[in-house]
């Protein structure tokens, strides 16, 4: 039905079959068989910048007859058109100072659909980082090399594309992303956490490398830049990483698959199986190169350094956590930028780029909620910054920028010499130091375990050997948060080699032992009302070793009464239910906006539905541990 009263004849072209008027109430009816042909509708789809080839799509009910290429003023040329009238291509290499593309589509009637760019101007040496607009990016030139380049992540080779002329960067939506469809856990892994593709379309950066060459020979190190076109990609700052995709996907020489190792031991040896990812070491590390952007678009960290798989269990899951190390090796021996706001330390050895571990199924957000929780009670916390990640370009979600525990870490909070700092774990084995740094830390556990703390002079020299106020903050933390994964895992503490005897006043020059808080994901995993407690005390399932200094020392009245009064005070000053929820929702109302593209691209958490559940599952925790955990203290210790 058209009225006649109104037509679009202006706008439409219409050829009447059969058409007649007649009155209906007062109201002009054309009763017609039409076919109507409207403007053309021409987009520009990509570039395919080493064949030089701009292309896109047209569509026209009237058939088109031509479609014109125009740089600025300048007649490019007529493009291709395929025989279906639906798709375009032309041969294009812009000018240096082009500003602008414009294509016009004629049809049969000669009308003109059209489709502009405004180019941006970028340059590769300084401009990296977030733009708004379709841009050109000029790569630099030499007399004496040539620059190669690639738009994978792939470092360039001699036979790599050559650079002639600017490289016209447009929007990637709808692109494949070919990593992103690479299996990251084994076909048999179990259901609640094996990989599955991506739901819908993955965002994509643009990745440029560049390598200059004389004849056949690299002059220099590669170089890589990341290009956000767009408009904001995500309300985070982004980490993106380049590197040849065999470092992170070779079924040999990769360490985000399972790949070889797995297929020489198929088998379950433990509930997280065999990998790749489960190897560590030097000889698992790869080369990268990092960016940081901060949500502005602003870039704040730009080189290469080392990328090895991070974590023990959790690098099985299908998304994984990486440890990035800044060495010589491969360009700046630190990683020099303020990322983490609230901290005083601008340069950093060692960055862990964390997914959340076993949580990263859940909330996304536990370890680094908790962890924030405690600052400023004197516990060596580790830095937590969400971010976005890109890998060789793709969209690899939701991850945290992290401190990692290490000499360097210690030496840079603390002011002290990195090869006297000794790290082991509960377990007694060795992490950082010499051999032999270890034994101090085995007499520590052999004299508790075979004397009688209870006389003043033995508590004494415990007291020399290990900082027991710091001892009691960190049990008291890992406690109230009823973290299922210690003391039997995630036990690490340190120590300042001295030449002399430990003890006198307490410093951390003075040869004590301290404990470092981490790994919080499997806080609550049993439920608020988890008595933590009584597991620390009385469970005989838990290895000796972890569980000794806690049960001998509050077998000292001095020592639990100390114990009880500090975790008193925690409840009414850190554990409180405003300061705990404030910290929740901070973290959460961040993470909110990037959930729903952490979802489509990993499946994990199952929904954003359920991550809100989870993050309202520690909330109700939180309010209500505060009051279980009296209790405990009480049937514990008696009435407080």
């Amino acid at each position: 039905m058209f009225s006649c009263q109104g037509t679009r004849a202006a706008l439409l072209a219409a050829t009447l079959v059969l058409a007649a008027c007649e009155q209906d109430s007062g109201r002009a009816v054309v009763q017609a068989e039409r076919l109507e042909f409207s403007v053309p509708t021409v987009e520009i789809t990509g570039m395919d910048n080493p064949r030089h080839v701009l292309e896109g799509s047209v569509q026209s009910r009237a058939g088109i007859v031509r479609v014109e290429v125009h740089e600025d003023a300048r007649f490019v040329g007529l493009a291709d058109v395929d025989p279906e009238g639906t798709h375009w291509s032309i041969v294009w290499r812009p000018g240096d100072d082009a500003t602008s593309l414009e294509v016009r589509a004629y049809d049969v009637q000669d009308q003109v659909g059209r489709a502009r760019i405004d180019f941006q101007r970028v340059r590769f040496d300084s401009d990296a980082g977030l733009y708004q607009a379709e841009s050109l990016l000029s790569l630099p030139g030499s007399s004496v090399t040539q620059t190669r380049y690639t738009l994978d992540g792939s470092t360039p080779t001699s036979t790599s594309p050559l650079a002639s002329g600017p490289l016209v960067l447009l929007s990637r939506r709808g692109e494949p992303a070919p990593l992103s469809l690479i299996p990251t856990t084994p076909a048999d892994a179990p259901l609640y956490w094996r990989w599955m593709p991506p739901m819908d379309d993955v965002p994509l950066a643009t990745v440029v490398r560049i390598q200059r060459f004389s004849g056949d020979i690299p002059v220099g190190p590669a170089e890589a830049r990341t290009y956000l076109l767009g408009g904001l990609p995500s309300t985070l700052p982004i980490v993106s990483l380049v590197s040849d995709a065999g470092n992170f996907f070779d079924h040999t020489q990769g360490i985000y698959v399972p790949g070889k190792v797995h297929e020489d031991d198929p088998s379950w040896p433990w509930h997280w199986g065999t990998g790749n990812y489960m190897q560590d070491g030097k000889d698992w590390e790869r080369p990268v190169h990092v960016e940081w952007f901060e949500s502005t678009g602003q870039r704040v960290l730009a080189q290469n350094a080392g990328v090895r798989i991070h974590g023990s269990g959790s690098a099985a899951l299908p998304q994984k956590s990486l440890r990035l190390y800044a060495k010589d090796d491969y360009g700046p021996d630190t990683f020099k930028a303020a990322v983490f706001p609230e901290s005083s330390l601008r340069e950093f050895k060692r960055l862990i780029v964390r997914t959340s571990g076993q949580d990263t199924l859940t909330s996304k957000l536990k370890d680094c909620a908790l962890q924030g929780m405690l600052v400023g009670i004197g516990l060596d916390l580790q830095a937590c910054r969400p971010a976005a990640m890109y890998l060789n370009g793709e969209y690899w979600g939701l991850h945290e920028l992290r401190e990692r525990y290490d000499e360097y870490y210690l030496a840079q909070h603390h002011g002290l010499d990195r090869k006297k700092v000794v790290i082991v774990q509960g377990t007694g084995e060795l992490d950082v130091g010499s051999p032999g740094d270890e034994e101090p830390y085995a007499q520590l556990l052999t004299f508790v375990r075979e004397n009688d703390l209870s006389l003043d002079e033995n508590y004494a020299h415990v007291r020399t050997l290990m900082d027991v106020d710091n001892f009691i903050d960190y049990t008291i933390a890992e406690v109230f948060f009823g973290n299922e994964d210690w003391p039997q895992n995630n036990v690490k503490l340190w120590r300042y080699r001295t030449s002399g005897t430990p003890g006198g006043e307490p410093s951390v020059q003075d040869g004590r032992w301290r404990w470092l808080l981490y790994d919080l994901d499997l806080a609550f995993t049993s439920g608020p009302d988890s008595d933590s407690l009584a597991r620390l005390l009385t469970d005989d399932e838990l290895p000796e070793p972890s569980v000794l200094l806690a049960r001998k020392l509050l077998e000292v009245p001095e020592f639990k009464a100390r114990f009880v009064s500090r975790f008193l005070w925690h409840l009414d000053n850190t554990f409180t239910e405003a300061r705990m929820t404030a910290r929740v929702d901070a973290l959460a109302a961040k993470l909110a906006p990037e959930m729903p593209a952490q979802v489509s691209r990993w499946r994990y958490p199952a929904s954003v539905g359920a991550w809100s559940n989870q993050v309202q599952y520690l909330r109700d925790a939180l309010k209500r541990r505060p009051v279980v955990v009296r209790q405990f203290l009480e049937e514990a210790f008696g009435p407080l």
